[in-house]
C-alpha cells in the first residue's frame, strides 16, 4: 500500500478494513496524535481494556512488546498495541531486526501502531527508521501527516473559533496563521486564548495584534513591508522589538534576505507568466505558497533593479557578521536605512 496522506488515511479509517500494523508520523504532530487516537477508538471503542490495549515507549523491552502482541483478545475482536515515539537510531541493529520480526509475525487479531506524536520527523533520513518503515509499508499501512494547506488551516481555525463560542472570518484567520504559525497545536492554543478574550464577539485583527506573539518570520515580513513602503520610523521600531526580544542578528539578516528572495522569485514568475501555484510547487514552497501570493501583490512597489541591489547589500552584511567583529545593532540599522534608500530609487544608496 502506498504511503497515505491525511485524506487517504481518513478514508482508510472509515472503511474499517484495518491493517495488522501502522506507522503514523509526519511534520504535523497534532494530526499524528489525533489520527492515532482515532485509530485506537475505531479498534477498541470508547472503553480501553487493559487486557486488549497495551502502550509502550522507546525504552521498552522488545520481549515485553512481543508478549503483548501475542495476547489473544479477551473482551473485543482486536488486541491493540501502541508503540510511541521510538528512537530507532538509539536501538542496536539486533533490536531493529527483532522489531522487524515482531512486525512480520503479528497474529491476525493484533494491530500494532507505531506512532510518533512528539518526536521530530528528522529521523526519516536515518537507515534504521527507513528500514522499519519499509517493512511496515510491505505488511501494513504507513501514514505521513504533513502540514495542512493555507485554505484548510483557515477553515480549521474558523471551526475552532465557533466551537469556542466566538467567530473569526477567513481573512482574519489567514492573518493569524501568517503572524503566528501553521502548527495546529499552537494555532489551537491561540484560538482558545483569542476566543476567551472576544467572548461571543468576532475576533478582530486588533485582538490578534494585542494577544498573539509573532514568530520571527512574521516580524521580518513586517520589517520588509515597512522598508519597501519606505516607512523609516516603523522599520526602526521593528528593529528595536527584534533586539529587545533577543533575536540573533544573523537570523534577522538571514530571514530578511529570505523575504527579498521570495519577492524576487514572485517577480520572476509574474514576468514569465508562470502560474504562482505551479511555481510554488516547483520551488518547494508547499504550504508556504501564500508567501509568493503576498509578494506578487506587493512587487509593484519596488523595481527589479532595487531588489537586486537590496539583496547584494544584505548578503554583504551577512558576510561581515560571520567574518569580522562589528556592532550588529548599528550595522543592521545602517542596512535598513540603506534598503529604504534603495527602495526609493536613490542612486547614492
Amino acid at each position: 500500500m502506498p504511503i497515505l496522506k491525511e485524506p487517504e488515511l481518513k478514508k482508510h479509517l472509515s472503511s474499517k478494513k484495518f491493517s495488522n500494523v501502522y506507522f503514523i508520523d509526519g511534520e504535523e504532530k497534532m494530526l499524528v496524535g489525533m489520527y492515532t487516537d482515532a485509530l485506537v477508538k475505531k479498534l477498541m471503542g470508547d472503553s480501553l481494556s487493559e487486557f486488549n490495549f497495551h502502550v509502550f515507549d522507546s525504552k521498552c523491552e522488545l520481549s515485553d512488546l512481543s508478549v503483548a502482541c501475542d495476547v489473544v483478545p479477551f473482551t473485543s475482536d482486536k488486541n491493540c498495541v501502541k508503540l510511541v515515539d521510538v528512537s530507532f537510531e538509539d536501538m542496536s541493529v539486533s533490536d531493529i531486526d527483532s522489531l522487524i520480526e515482531i512486525i512480520k509475525n503479528l497474529p491476525d487479531t493484533t494491530v500494532l501502531i507505531i506512532t510518533m506524536p512528539t518526536r521530530t520527523p528528522a529521523e526519516k533520513i536515518t537507515k534504521k527508521y527507513k528500514k522499519v518503515r519499509d517493512v511496515v509499508e510491505k505488511n501494513g499501512t504507513v501514514a505521513d501527516l504533513s502540514r495542512r494547506s493555507q485554505l484548510s488551516l483557515e477553515k480549521t481555525v474558523c471551526k475552532w473559533a465557533n466551537e469556542c463560542g466566538s467567530k473569526i472570518s477567513p481573512v482574519i484567520a489567514s492573518k493569524l496563521i501568517n503572524i503566528c504559525t501553521n502548527d495546529l497545536k499552537i494555532l489551537h492554543s491561540e484560538i482558545e486564548k483569542l476566543s476567551a478574550y472576544a467572548g461571543e464577539n468576532e475576533i478582530t485583527e486588533d485582538m490578534i495584534e494585542l494577544l498573539v506573539a509573532k514568530n520571527l518570520q512574521a516580524k521580518i515580513y513586517d520589517l520588509f513591508d515597512y522598508v519597501i513602503s519606505q516607512n523609516f520610523d516603523k522599520a526602526m521600531n521593528t528593529v528595536d522589538v527584534l533586539f529587545y526580544q533577543r533575536e540573533e542578528p544573523i537570523m534577522i539578516v538571514t530571514a530578511l534576505s529570505s523575504a527579498y528572495v521570495d519577492m524576487y522569485r514572485a517577480r520572476v514568475a509574474t514576468e514569465n507568466a508562470v502560474p504562482m501555484k505551479i511555481f510554488a510547487d516547483e520551488m518547494g514552497y508547499k504550504n508556504r505558497a501564500w508567501v509568493l501570493d503576498k509578494m506578487m501583490r506587493q512587487s509593484k512597489r519596488i523595481s527589479t533593479v532595487a531588489l537586486r541591489d537590496s539583496l547584494e547589500a544584505i548578503l554583504d552584511l551577512n558576510e561581515r557578521l560571520v567574518s569580522v567583529t562589528v556592532n550588529p545593532r548599528i550595522e543592521i540599522e545602517k542596512l535598513i536605512s540603506r534598503l529604504i534608500l534603495i527602495a526609493r530609487g536613490d542612486s547614492n544608496a
